[in-house]
C-alpha cells in the first residue's frame, strides 16, 4: 500500500444544514493489532518525556436525516487517544501494509477562518519543524481535546473521554476564541464566531478531519498585538480570490524551503482553503461560485470532491 499524494480534498458542505445533531457514541476507535502495535512503539519514547495522551473525537458517522427531519444532520462522534492519531497519521503518510483503508485519519478538528474589522483574514506560516511546513494556516483553529477543559498533566485521565465538552462545538470553539484572544491582545469578547459550520473536510495535507466555521475580530489589524515569534498574514478581502485561485497551481509546489512573501503565492492546508471557499460570502459579503470554483482548482490538478448531503445520505467511517 502506498499513500495517493494527488493533491485532494473531500468535503461534506453543512452550509444548508437547518440543525446539526453530534452524537457522542462512546465508542474508542478499534485499530487492527498490528496498528495499536505501532501507535505503541512511536510513543514509548514520548511516555519516557512524560507526554500526555489527550482524547479527541473523531467521526464514526455522518447522516442527513430524511424527509420527516428535512434539513438536520447527524454526526456520530467516538472517541481516540492523542497516541493512536500520531500512529495512524504515521502509517498513512509511510503507506504501511496495516494503514486504514481510508486515505485519512477521522480524527476531527475544530475552527473558524477569522477577519479583523477592517476586512483582512488572519493566516500564520506553518514552520520548518512541523507536519505541512510553509504553508499557510487560518486561526485560530485544533484538534477537538481534553486540553480544552483539562490541565496538560491530567488530560488523559479516563473520564475526559467521555466529558460533553470534549464533544461540543461551543466548548471547543470557545476555547479557540480565548486562544487567539490572547495571541493578538485582546479580550476573548472581541472575538465571535458562527456556531453554524459550514463544512465537514479533510485533505491530502492535514490527512484529517475538520469543521469549518468563520469569526470576527472587533479591532483592526493595527489595534492588534502581533506576536514576534512567527511568521502572520493579514489579507485584504480584495486579495483572497488570489489566493483562492493561486492554490490549483500551488498544490504542485514542493514547500521545502518555499518561503515567498506574498501571501497570495504560499500554498494553503487544505483545511484553509476548503474553509475559505465555503466561508468566503459570509466573510467578506461577496458571492464566491462554488461549483466553477471547485471546477477551475480540479482542472489545474487540485482534485476536490463535493459529497452529497441531501437528505437520505450517509456515510459511514472505520479504522479497518
Amino acid at each position: 500500500m502506498t499513500r495517493n499524494t494527488h493533491p485532494w480534498i473531500e468535503v461534506w458542505p453543512l452550509d444548508t444544514i437547518s440543525k446539526l445533531n453530534i452524537i457522542r457514541t462512546r465508542r474508542k476507535a478499534k485499530l487492527s493489532q498490528d496498528l495499536s502495535s505501532h501507535v505503541e512503539e512511536l510513543w514509548r519514547p514520548k511516555v519516557e518525556r512524560r507526554w500526555k495522551s489527550s482524547w479527541v473525537p473523531f467521526v464514526k458517522k455522518m447522516s442527513a436525516l430524511d424527509a420527516d427531519h428535512l434539513g438536520e444532520f447527524e454526526i456520530n462522534l467516538g472517541v481516540m487517544a492523542y497516541k493512536e492519531i500520531e500512529g495512524v497519521n504515521d502509517s498513512i503518510e509511510k503507506g504501511l501494509p496495516f494503514a486504514p483503508r481510508l486515505r485519512f485519519n477521522p480524527c476531527l478538528s475544530v475552527g473558524f477562518i477569522t477577519a479583523t474589522k477592517d476586512g483582512k483574514v488572519i493566516f500564520q506560516r506553518r514552520p520548518e519543524n512541523v507536519h505541512c511546513p510553509n504553508v499557510l494556516i487560518h486561526e485560530p483553529c485544533g484538534y477537538m481535546t481534553s486540553l480544552a477543559f483539562a490541565p496538560r498533566a491530567e488530560c488523559d485521565r479516563p473520564e475526559y473521554a467521555d466529558d460533553p465538552r470534549l464533544f461540543s462545538l461551543k466548548a471547543q470553539l470557545d476555547y479557540r476564541k480565548n486562544e487567539i484572544a490572547r495571541t493578538i491582545g485582546v479580550a476573548p469578547e472581541a472575538v465571535t464566531y458562527q456556531i453554524e459550520q459550514d463544512l465537514l473536510g479533510c485533505g491530502w495535507k492535514t490527512i484529517e478531519m475538520y469543521f469549518s466555521s468563520t469569526g470576527i475580530i472587533d479591532a483592526k489589524e493595527r489595534e492588534l498585538r502581533i506576536p514576534e515569534k512567527g511568521e502572520f498574514f493579514f489579507v485584504p478581502f480584495e486579495r483572497l480570490r488570489a489566493l483562492i485561485y493561486n492554490q490549483g497551481r500551488l498544490s504542485q509546489v514542493d514547500p521545502a524551503g518555499y518561503k515567498p512573501k506574498d501571501p497570495r503565492e504560499i500554498p494553503l492546508i487544505d483545511e484553509s482553503l476548503a474553509g475559505l471557499i465555503w466561508g468566503y460570502e459570509k466573510l467578506t459579503g461577496e458571492r464566491l461560485d462554488i461549483d466553477e470554483t471547485v471546477e477551475r482548482l480540479s482542472k489545474e490538478g487540485l482534485e476536490i470532491r463535493v459529497h452529497d448531503t441531501s437528505p437520505g445520505k450517509s456515510y459511514d467511517f472505520s479504522f479497518d
